[in-house]
């Protein structure tokens, strides 16, 4: 007898509301001017520096770089807060159809979500685990629209939870001052962003969340909101740029070894390794990597537009519970264009060019054998063999179809009401 599955927290009242709102704001044409200057900005950006084969999928990346700062207006109502889910591939529940909102190198191990935070507001997060908690959890309070600047970060492992799976997150512009779970807002807070990092697909679950203001504040209108997020839209694309180039900017077919990115932006407790692949038919990148101990792990990919290749459909990407590990306590992977039979593969979805990244969060302070590390290797498809381990687990084609089936029933929990 399996354990029963827990009911989808995403599908609330206020997440539906959002998304609503999101596909009215899409019908003004204020939001279609502002996304073709978007684009605009971001083809200056790009130059001539576009591999081939790639301009077909432009489009669709600037729809869902849109998205994502319109979900983010549905979030700032400072007399109404409500967390909400961003960064999703599209999809249909409820009746209506959610635009792509993927964006930034966004990791579709994630469930995303965002609340805005007014600064000086007072609120309650309230929140519960509903069964097999996320692997890491981390709550941030950002001060940019892009989510890259932190003002200060709570991490589950570390948050005090009651013996029934809750608990409570206090903000306010005053410090901690002996309260737990308490988050600082500073004058410049804009979001509280938070990241559900789920290596078990199957398993676990978002946290279930709501937000509460405690005082009172004047609220804005949805033309004020948009507004606000279509200007912000526009100002992040210099920024967006920037992280696209960490990638693509490193030397073709290298990782560098993993740094903490407290520096660059992003989850300021978490390391990783990003690199640049260009992979032809004929090749193969087998990449090794060390787990360390970290809470959450993870090899995943972006497209050249710097967002998720379709992880809800192929094998993308593995988390260290997805993949299977080597002797060692190490995992061995093959990132190709074609299945070479082994379990651990990483399908690049027919792309060439490809922006790899691990990451490894809730990193124990005691090292872990040697630390978050990888080793990489670019090599002839038809030598693969000689590269991996002897006792690689070899899957067949009926298999890999099973695997596949599974992997996409796990995605679908996250768009199941």
């Amino acid at each position: 007898m399996t354990d029963p599955i827990a009911p989808n927290p995403i599908a609330n009242a206020g997440q539906f509301a959002a998304e609503e709102e999101v596909r009215n704001m899409w019908a003004l044409p204020q939001t279609r001017a502002a996304r073709d200057h978007a684009a605009q900005l971001w083809r200056v950006g790009h130059g001539t520096d576009i591999p081939d084969g790639l301009l077909d999928s432009f489009d669709s990346a600037m729809d869902g770089w849109v998205t994502n700062y319109l979900f983010k207006a549905t979030a700032i109502d400072p007399a109404a807060p409500r967390i909400v889910r961003n960064f999703m591939p599209g999809y249909r529940w409820q009746g209506g159809d959610v635009p792509d909102a993927r964006m930034g190198g966004d990791n579709p191990d994630n469930c995303y979500r965002l609340a805005g935070i007014a600064p000086g507001g007072r609120y309650r997060v309230s929140g519960r685990i509903l069964d097999a908690r996320p692997a890491h959890a981390s709550f941030t309070l950002v001060e940019n629209w892009g989510t890259s600047v932190t003002a200060q970060t709570l991490e589950l492992p570390g948050i005090v939870v009651d013996e029934d799976g809750s608990f409570t997150i206090s903000i306010d512009g005053e410090p901690a001052d002996g309260r737990s779970n308490h988050l600082t807002s500073t004058p410049r807070t804009k979001f509280l962003f938070i990241r559900d990092s789920m290596m078990d697909w199957g398993r676990e679950t978002p946290l279930d969340l709501s937000i509460e203001r405690l005082d009172d504040a004047a609220p804005l209108d949805l033309e004020q909101r948009l507004d606000e997020a279509l200007r912000r839209m526009r100002e992040d694309v210099p920024l967006y740029y920037w992280f696209f180039r960490l990638s693509a900017g490193k030397p073709v077919n290298t990782m560098v070894q993993p740094i903490r990115v407290a520096g660059y932006g992003g989850l300021v407790t978490q390391a990783s390794s990003l690199g640049h692949f260009h992979l032809e038919d004929d090749q193969a990148a087998i990449v090794r990597f060390d787990p360390a101990g970290a809470c959450y792990n993870s090899f995943q990919m972006a497209m050249w537009w710097y967002r998720s290749i379709d992880a809800h459909r192929i094998q993308s990407g593995l988390t260290g519970a997805q993949a299977e590990h080597d002797a060692d306590g190490t995992i061995s992977l093959v990132v190709s264009a074609r299945d070479p039979g082994v379990a651990n593969w990483v399908d690049t979805g027919g792309l060439r060019d490809l922006l790899p990244m691990i990451r490894w969060q809730g990193i124990p302070t005691t090292q872990v054998r040697e630390g978050p590390r990888h080793w990489l290797d670019i090599v002839p498809f038809a030598e693969i063999d000689r590269h991996i381990p002897a006792d690689a687990t070899r899957i067949d084609a009926a298999e890999r179809a099973a695997r596949i089936a599974r992997r996409q029933r796990e995605w679908d929990r996250r768009t199941t009401v």
